[in-house]
């Protein structure tokens, strides 16, 4: 068992966009050190309090940096918001910088503003996504790459620098839509999945069709990978961890709610709670009821790798989530070694 950060980096009113960054990159540091597999940084817009995380290719690069072994992946770039020949650009030339370890991580995008923002119509996420893919991954494996879509098109075009992997970095695809699990299956992608996002169900039933077309397709299900995020807060005592675990979760989930209200995000937040989310989805307690619920989301979901979601809602400090971190390290990963 593979185990992954995953970082969103809400920034509340009385925190600093740069103190947010900071904590990250050194978050990462002792991830590396901790021997924790890999940093996942999303990418999302136009909302501070709910991310300050728009440009996560400049943040991965100060990680890479500072770090020797961990891998470095997005969850995931809004493909749809990107002209192609950029995104590979730009992640390729995070794969040099990091010495091949960075993961192409994607997803189709679902909140409305981004698309407003950026001046995209969002029904045409579905066929620019599968378009950008397309381009990103003949781009990386073709001297000269021509193409011809609806929305884009290359002329002989030659990427500068290449990625060091080969034939490019690993591609994990997000999938938050039931069609999305499909397509993912049916192209043979590792897959992100998120069961706050999407539902216990809606992850089971997801992963159920993305393990039926991967084989309806002729995909290998042994050559993919699963990974299943998951907030995690781990504390010396029961107590102690879902005091610090209720404060973090409530500011997200009063964040999404604010969005919802507003026809900014989904309605489903309001359903949401502290309760629901701890028993539900997340893995909050001592390093040993911690593992215990690990264990039974392995069960549930077959994954390869958790995503781990320490201080979802970004009010933790920095030294309370580094020796969550720590514990989870020394007490929690063990159990899982294969």
């Amino acid at each position: 068992m593979k185990f992954g950060l995953f970082f969103q980096l809400p920034c509340a009113v009385d925190q600093a966009p740069a103190a947010r960054y900071q904590d990250t990159i050194a978050q990462c540091h002792l991830a590396d050190e901790l021997g924790f597999d890999a940093a996942w940084l999303a990418e999302l817009h136009f909302n501070q309090r709910f991310s300050v995380m728009s440009a996560p290719l400049m943040i991965a690069s100060a990680i890479a940096q500072t770090t020797k072994n961990i891998r470095i992946g997005t969850a995931v770039h809004l493909m749809a918001l990107h002209h192609p020949m950029r995104l590979a650009e730009g992640a390729a030339t995070l794969d040099v910088l990091s010495g091949g370890r960075s993961i192409f991580g994607i997803g189709r995008g679902s909140i409305p503003t981004h698309f407003l923002g950026y001046g995209i119509d969002q029904e045409q996420a579905r066929e620019r996504f599968l378009e950008g893919l397309e381009m990103v991954l003949g781009m990386w494996t073709h001297e000269e790459y021509f193409y011809k879509g609806q929305y884009y098109n290359a002329d002989g075009i030659s990427v500068a620098p290449r990625p060091v992997q080969q034939p490019h970095p690993p591609v994990y695809i997000a999938a938050n839509s039931a069609d999305t699990f499909e397509i993912v299956g049916s192209l043979g992608h590792n897959i992100l999945v998120a069961p706050t996002i999407v539902t216990v169900q809606g992850a089971l039933d997801g992963l159920a069709s993305y393990r039926r077309e991967l084989g309806e397709n002729g995909h290998d299900e042994a050559k993919v990978r699963v990974n299943v995020n998951v907030p995690v807060h781990v504390a010396e005592t029961e107590k102690e961890a879902q005091a610090g675990f209720e404060t973090t979760i409530n500011n997200y989930i009063g964040t999404l709610r604010n969005m919802a209200s507003a026809g900014k995000g989904s309605q489903r937040a309001m359903s949401l709670t502290y309760e629901l989310v701890r028993d539900e989805f997340a893995a909050v307690g001592t390093p040993q009821q911690v593992a215990d619920k690990l264990q039974s989301f392995k069960a549930r979901y077959n994954p390869q790798e958790f995503m781990c979601w320490f201080n979802i809602g970004g009010m933790l400090p920095h030294e309370q989530v580094a020796n969550s971190m720590r514990l989870f390290a020394q007490e929690v990963m063990p159990q899982f070694q294969e």
